[in-house]
């Protein structure tokens, strides 16, 4: 799923657009809704839909490619881009 595709199936439902961002690891897109939905795009092609009011949207999105879902998936881990957790071991910042 590419967001071109995302944002031509949300044009054929009553949901719109309110705003679209990055994720904060920058892996994916973000569409917020005006109906309270979030759908999640991620780089590699996977997508979720969450929040209230998503019947159509699943529906919608259903006839085009199944969404993806995190519970019984069974790919690799994406990598990490950005250092979201500490170290694991502590830095000295000085020396003394």
């Amino acid at each position: 799923m590419t967001i071109q595709q995302a944002e031509a199936i949300i044009l054929g439902t009553d949901a719109r657009i309110a705003l679209r961002h990055r994720f904060g690891g920058d892996t994916g897109t973000i569409l917020r809704l005006d109906n309270y939905a979030m759908i999640n795009i991620f780089d590699d092609g996977r997508y979720y839909i969450q929040g209230e009011n998503i019947e159509a949207l699943t529906i919608a999105f259903g006839l085009i490619e199944q969404a993806w879902d995190p519970d019984t998936w069974q790919g690799s881990k994406p990598e990490r881009t950005l250092p979201l957790l500490p170290p694991d071991s502590p830095t000295k910042r000085f020396e003394f």
